[in-house]
């Protein structure tokens, strides 16, 4: 085989290897084109993908902002249905002539703040309840226990106490007031919504604690106690006496 025929031999070798090359760099181009522009649309889908659940979180973070303002506001509007029913109370004892919680030392303001500033719950329910009731003046009346015509003492705690969601059932067995105090701990520092008892001339009767009063006694409390001691609000002193001697404190587990 001659020289030139090795020549064209071999440069068809190269054309070839070349054309080989050329096809291999252009499948490549192409297959990194298609890589390239499925990465693309993979990531157009999960930027989409990004807003929609940066979307769904801003929305999330508005709820929750309107949400906080919704409770800010119902606590503030609780706080201030409080504040009216005690202003209630104050002005309807002043025009009776009659002075709140009727003692001498009872730090009435206090009293006020600290229901007021209560967490919002079953216990503050109560309170406010018992406020409501007692801005309407129920006349006392043994063995009643409802505000459209009267109240006895441990018929107006089962009451408020119900209307908070806590039912008490009467056992014909004994004494409600018997019940009552058998459900809840005996205890040495009320809070506000827990029961002070006494022991009566018929069966014992007890208040819902407030707070402070006049040194000696049991605590300012609202309650009633006998036809002389209408549903009000009065500084246990008064009450405790050698005909109705103090029981003690007992916690009312609200929540």
């Amino acid at each position: 085989m001659s020289d030139l025929d090795n020549l064209e031999k071999s440069s068809r070798r190269s054309a070839i290897i070349s054309l080989i090359g050329i096809l291999i760099f252009i499948t490549s181009l192409l297959f990194a084109s298609y890589n390239l522009f499925n990465s693309n649309k993979e990531l157009r889908i999960v930027k989409a993908e990004l807003k929609r659940s940066s979307d769904s979180l801003n929305r999330q973070k508005e709820a929750i902002a309107e949400l906080k303002n919704r409770i800010t506001g119902l606590k503030l509007d609780e706080q201030q249905l409080n504040q009216y029913l005690i202003s209630l109370i104050e002005s309807t004892q002043a025009n009776q002539g009659n002075t709140l919680a009727d003692g001498e030392k009872v730090d009435w303001s206090s009293i006020k703040k600290t229901i007021i500033n209560l967490p919002s719950g079953k216990r503050k329910l109560a309170l406010t309840i018992a406020l409501l009731t007692t801005w309407k003046q129920i006349p006392f009346e043994l063995g009643k226990n409802t505000p459209k015509s009267s109240f006895d003492s441990p018929g107006y705690i089962q009451y408020v106490l119900k209307q908070a969601g806590i039912n008490i059932t009467r056992n014909n067995t004994e004494p409600l007031s018997v019940t009552i105090m058998k459900r809840y701990k005996k205890v040495d520092n009320p809070l506000p919504g827990d029961l002070i008892f006494y022991k009566g001339q018929i069966g014992s009767f007890g208040f819902f604690y407030l707070g402070p009063g006049t040194a000696n006694g049991q605590g300012t409390a609202i309650g009633t106690l006998q036809a002389a001691f209408p549903l009000g609000i009065y500084d246990t002193i008064n009450v405790n006496t050698e005909y109705f001697p103090f029981i003690g404190y007992y916690r009312v587990e609200y929540d």
